[in-house]
């Protein structure tokens, strides 16, 4: 076996396979302990060094069996020891899951150096096999994310244990609450053991609710109690951190609320709210905003669509009684139903509960209360499951099937139903088949993401009212707000579904044809028809053409122009100093074109556009990117243009507009600005704003709260800088006659940050932080040239 050519890197239908694949059989078919004799310690020591020699593991671990190598795993001990010493940690974890011995060794030996070398592949495996392991790797990671900076804590053991190969781009907080956060999920290990991964969670969804409220008003007020009393819980710096962020948003009376409600002490509040205490006729900052707004005309306040039933129709099903009622009476003669959950809102960590389940009728709403009966009528759910889910004839009407019938399947043991089958018509999908089919015309014009409730707007002439959806669902006795919410969320699928069937009958569209197709299909089928030889030609594929571009060219010497598919790839060439041009979903793959000819540029497109684009432009002046993967499709292109990309060039366009002029601005002259043009400025800093500028943001391959490795941004960028007489302080305006963007630059920022810069062309503001180091160290290392 060791002498086959192709020993050191065996397929699995190789000759190396096959001969101990049969030398394996004729042991197991011919048992004797004549033979068992010569399979000494040293033969299967021997044996086993000799397997190190090769790299497919499948391979050794037939002969580790056919070898009986386990029943001598003291003997390997040292072997794996002697591993850990030449720093050989992936061999020396293999040996262990191979051999079982993961109680001889720690976590330090060989876990945590292959966790920081980003080397994660054996980690499942390794744990699946060592429980013990399993709760103590969660915890020293946990640990990780308490310290001030994780890769000060990494330098310390590194240092300690001459580990080499880590990867220092990967040694954030992010990357570790991530690998927590599934390793906690797939092993099921209870929360308590990562307190720190909990606080940050908390952190965070402090933050979103503080978003919600204040800057998309989208929080009743009793949503928003019950919600920061959820996130906060015991937590005394949440609680000050809460007091702080509301303050920072004007708010001093709920600051002021808040910081009674949780015994803070006097010495943590902000001055302002000492103040507003002390005074309480002293005006919240946003009055000023408030005054300054009704210069303009007066917003006229949402208009939202109403629950058309009287509230009586709605049934609150939280009995033995009650639900066999409902299973008896409410679905009786019915063809048509509405489906909607509710659940308490989780932000990472638990798993979600079904905290109600509401079934709308063309009269009534019943509202199912799924903690109250999950327990007390198991029978019931069977029978519920026969006479409605697993019925036929009557329609089931969802919006985004998927989540909820997944939370209902994992709440409720005693469902058992399929959304494949017919039944079940999801109206996310049927809405998105009739985009494709302009003569269906809604009753109502109005844009918005593929959500509910901008199909309701474009149904039934107004929005859902959205405040309540955000509550503490699992809190009993729900309140009326949050029953007439839930019912309405269920009811309007049996409204938008009679308006979508009445346009598409208006035009003659086939709506009973398409609803079918969805429920049996997911999707309409599409006719194929055979190609002529003719077509075929057309889709071969056409060779790509060398390069124009013979010679290095630097960054700033070249203009591009992305295809729409490729508009990921053209903020990262907009990164590296590239001109770049980027165009809009909704623009033609042609105006690539007509850009390419106009302004000297070099197209880049993806898939069967290239042969499309092609025949335009001159060989070269199209390119056809491959990869799927983003980092590559920047290597491919700076490679195929011979483009050099420096220090210089990073960060020298703006992010956002591909803008290479800047305004130079001091602090004080930022200062000034902000003072004419305030109050309030800005919305409280994330974490991630003290890292670096909004706009050099894009970073989520990073941790946002730890800073870079050291590295100073370059003075000597390849950009037109201009000194901030440029810029009209009174107006706050480019000499462009563009706002410049003071709200998105937190106070933090604005009185430690010395020199600010901004572009002419959209008033993007930037400043340089630890972003520019993380970015030329980590994804741009093997790009940027010194």
């Amino acid at each position: 076996m060791y002498n086959c050519q192709d020993f050191h890197s065996a397929k699995a239908k190789s000759l190396p396979f096959f001969i101990i694949e049969q030398f394996n059989t004729f042991i197991i078919e011919h048992p004797s302990e004549k033979l068992h004799q010569y399979l000494t310690p040293r033969l299967k020591l021997e044996a086993y060094m000799l397997m190190l020699k090769q790299n497919t593991s499948a391979l050794t671990k037939i002969v580790a069996e056919t070898f009986e190598m386990a029943s001598s795993r003291e003997k390997f001990i040292d072997l794996v020891k002697c591993m850990i010493s030449k720093k050989k940690y992936k061999e020396a974890c293999q040996s262990v899951i191979l051999f079982g011995l993961q109680e001889k060794f720690s976590l330090e030996d060989f876990l945590v150096p292959l966790i920081y070398q980003d080397k994660l592949f054996l980690l499942d495996e390794y744990l699946a096999t060592s429980p013990k392991h399993q709760e103590e790797i969660v915890v020293y990671m946990d640990k990780l994310l308490g310290m001030p900076s994780v890769r000060q804590a990494v330098l310390v053991f590194a240092s300690e244990h001459s580990l080499t190969e880590v990867k220092w781009e990967k040694m954030q907080s992010k990357p570790f609450k991530k690998l927590i956060t599934r390793l906690v999920k797939k092993f099921d290990l209870p929360s308590f053991l990562t307190p720190n991964l909990n606080k940050r969670r908390n952190a965070g969804a402090l933050h979103f609710l503080l978003q919600k409220r204040y800057i998309d008003e989208t929080f009743s007020d009793e949503s928003w109690k019950e919600m920061v009393q959820e996130a906060i819980g015991d937590d005394l710096d949440l609680q000050k951190e809460l007091v702080i962020q509301i303050a920072c948003y004007g708010d001093f009376a709920e600051a002021l609320k808040w910081a009674h409600f949780y015994h803070v002490d006097r010495e943590h509040w902000p001055n302002n709210v000492r103040l507003f205490a002390d005074d309480k006729h002293i005006e919240p900052s946003n009055a000023a905003q408030e005054e300054l707004e009704c210069w303009d005309e007066p917003q006229q306040p949402t208009e939202y669509h109403k629950f058309p039933l009287n509230p009586d129709e709605i049934f609150l099903v939280n009995s033995v009684e009650s639900f066999s009622e409902f299973l008896n009476l409410g679905l009786l003669d019915m063809d048509i139903v509405g489906l909607d959950c509710e659940w308490k809102p989780s932000f990472g960590g638990q798993k979600s509960e079904l905290a109600l389940m509401q079934i709308a009728t063309r009269k009534k709403v019943y509202i199912l209360d799924v903690p109250a009966l999950s327990s007390n009528v198991p029978h019931a759910w069977n029978e519920l499951n026969n006479s409605l889910f697993n019925k036929c004839d009557i329609l089931k009407l969802g919006f985004g099937f998927t989540s909820d019938i997944s939370v209902i399947k994992d709440s409720i043991s005693g469902l058992s139903f399929s959304t494949k089958q017919i039944g079940f018509l999801d109206l996310l999908s049927l809405r998105k088949v009739l985009d494709k089919h302009p003569e269906v015309v809604l009753p109502y014009a109005h844009t918005g993401g593929p959500s509910l409730t901008t199909l309701v707007h474009q149904c039934l002439g107004a929005p859902l009212d959205k405040s309540e959806q955000f509550s503490n669902w699992d809190k009993r006795p729900l309140r009326t707000s949050q029953l007439i919410y839930a019912a309405l969320d269920a009811y309007c699928l049996i409204e938008v579904y009679d308006v979508l069937k009445r346009c598409c009958e208006y035009v003659g569209f086939p709506f009973e044809e398409t609803c079918y197709n969805i429920m049996t299909n997911g999707k309409i089928p599409k006719s194929k028809q055979k190609k002529s030889k003719k077509d075929e030609q057309k889709v071969i594929d056409i060779p790509q053409p060398n390069s124009p571009i013979q010679e290095e060219i630097t960054a700033e010497n070249i203009r591009l122009v992305c295809d729409t598919m490729l508009q990921g790839l053209g903020k990262k060439l907009r990164r590296c100093g590239i001109d770049t041009i980027i165009l809009e979903n909704n623009q033609d793959h042609m105006e690539c074109v007509r850009i390419a000819l106009n302004e000297r540029r070099f197209v880049l497109t993806r898939g069967a556009v290239f042969n499309k684009l092609f025949g335009n432009l001159c060989a070269g002046y199209c390119y056809k990117v491959l990869s799927d993967d983003i980092e590559i499709q920047l290597k491919e292109v700076l490679d195929y243009y011979h483009i050099k990309v420096t220090k210089n060039h990073v960060f020298s366009r703006c992010q956002f507009c591909n803008g290479n002029s800047f305004v130079k601005v001091s602090r004080a002259t930022m200062k000034m600005m902000a003072s004419q043009n305030s109050p309030p400025r800005f919305n409280p800093p994330p974490a991630c704003f003290m890292d670096e500028a909004t706009g050099f943001s894009s970073d989520e391959d990073y941790d946002d709260d730890e800073p870079g490795r050291p590295i100073s941004a370059s003075t000597n960028r390849k950009w037109d800088l201009y000194p901030d007489e440029k810029i009209d302080v009174g107006l706050c305006q480019t000499r462009c006659g563009v706002q410049i963007q003071m709200a998105s630059i937190p106070d933090d920022i604005l009185n430690s940050i010395d020199i600010f810069y901004i572009c002419e062309d959209c008033g993007k503001v930037y400043w340089d932080g630890s972003h520019y180091g993380k970015v030329v160290h980590g994804a741009l290392h093997n790009i940027v040239q010194c």
